[in-house]
């Protein structure tokens, strides 16, 4: 009899035992989900938080492109169409240097076109220069074809 009862007390210790070690893992596994949980969590902050900064600089390039352009636009309405009415002595052969400053680009940009028309007219010529040349073979030019019928 007493081997019984210490059978069935190794059997409830043993029982005991066993659900015990299965809670402790269970509670490991629940700490180890919490711990990734967490981790999924902080990335996804990390995502929201570079998400709302590209947003809010959007918005920003945005709003500074608008009140540039509005600026530009109020500033051009609030200024008076000027109109130049030359004096009795104006100097109509002479311009101030600000003013040649201003013209310079728009002086080098004609003078480049003007280069720019002559290569391309004197390459031209040159085609039609060498286009003109006699042909090397025996095939008589249009002008030694007797076009008239005899």
């Amino acid at each position: 009899m007493t081997l019984t009862i210490v059978v069935l007390i190794f059997g409830v210790v043993l029982i005991f035992g066993f659900a015990s070690i299965s809670q402790s893992y269970a509670t490991a596994r629940q700490a180890q989900a919490a711990i990734e949980a967490s981790r999924v969590a902080q990335i996804a902050s990390v995502g929201n938080l570079v998400a709302l900064i590209t947003v809010v600089l959007i918005v920003a390039i945005v709003l500074a492109v608008a009140l540039f352009f509005g600026w530009l636009f109020l500033r051009g309405k609030s200024q008076p169409e000027r109109q130049w009415v030359p004096g009795p002595n104006a100097n109509w052969g002479q311009v101030s240097q600000p003013q040649a400053n201003a013209l310079l680009p728009a002086l080098l940009t004609v003078l480049l076109y003007q280069m720019m028309q002559n290569q391309q007219q004197h390459s031209q010529r040159s085609e039609q220069f060498w286009m003109l040349d006699e042909p090397t073979d025996d095939t008589p030019a249009i002008s030694e074809i007797p076009w008239e019928w005899e």
